[in-house]
């Protein structure tokens, strides 16, 4: 690993051990309502493939999505940067008696997992803090044959939603990147097939509405014009994210 690298990797690790230690609930996380399709997406296709198998969440944070798949895997495993969201991880794996589940301190860009070790790797917002392509060819390597990879990842191409990012430094790292056609293109070509999946931009504007009695049609209506947006291949990426599904 070269200085830059190892300089990356502490940038990361600090950032998420203030987080985990410090924060209670970001500003930023009543947007996510906007995302709820989009949620419903990626939680339906990670159950799917994690029923009986052997799963690994990439980037795991506190472990809750682990500790909530382990219920449909055979085993979990589950990765992060952070040393202080491990321990948390371990701490309520164990008072909630879970023994199929197993968290570890790791970069993502080289486990130490065996070739072919997982039916499913599964993350959330978790490639775009990392090296694309060392990210993508480590979870091909670590996939079995006919194993699937699924993310929910932010996109990078809407100017607005671009210069909000730059407003708000504070929330990020300063080695994020959200994804842009550039890294399907690479997706494409590393993983046998590759289905982008595009959400959030009209539903943004129903994010005020989201206590109300008219907030979950205003979302129903929004989300439609999403999905027509989706269908258009230059205009898709104006979209706020991404459910990415991948096959070895």
């Amino acid at each position: 690993m070269d200085v830059l690298e190892r300089q990356r990797l502490q940038r990361e690790r600090q950032f998420h051990n203030t987080r985990f230690s410090t924060e209670t609930k970001r500003a930023q996380s009543k947007y996510y309502w906007a995302l709820s399709t989009a949620q419903r997406n990626w939680e339906q296709r990670i159950i799917a493939a994690a029923t009986g198998g052997r799963v690994l969440e990439y980037g795991c944070a506190q472990g809750l999505w682990s500790m909530r798949i382990a219920r449909h895997a055979d085993r979990v495993d589950a990765i992060d940067i952070s040393d202080v969201a491990i321990m948390h991880a371990r701490s309520i794996a164990s008072a909630e008696g879970l023994s199929n589940v197993y968290f570890e301190t790791m970069d993502a860009h080289a486990t130490t997992f065996p070739d072919q070790t997982f039916d499913l790797v599964f993350g959330s917002g978790i490639i775009h803090h990392l090296d694309t392509e060392r990210s993508l060819r480590e979870i091909h390597r670590i996939l079995k044959k006919g194993g699937v990879a699924v993310f929910i990842e932010p996109l990078g191409c809407n100017p607005l939603i671009n210069a909000y990012r730059y407003l708000t430094p504070s929330a990020r790292t300063p080695d994020e990147h959200p994804l842009v056609p550039a890294d399907k293109r690479l997706a494409d070509s590393i993983f046998s097939s590759s289905q982008w999946d595009f959400h959030g931009l009209a539903t943004l504007g129903t994010v005020p509405f989201r206590n109300t009695s008219t907030g979950i049609a205003l979302h129903r209506g929004a989300d439609g014009i999403d999905r027509m947006i989706a269908r258009i291949p230059g205009a898709r990426w104006q979209l706020w994210f991404a459910v990415v599904s991948l096959e070895r």
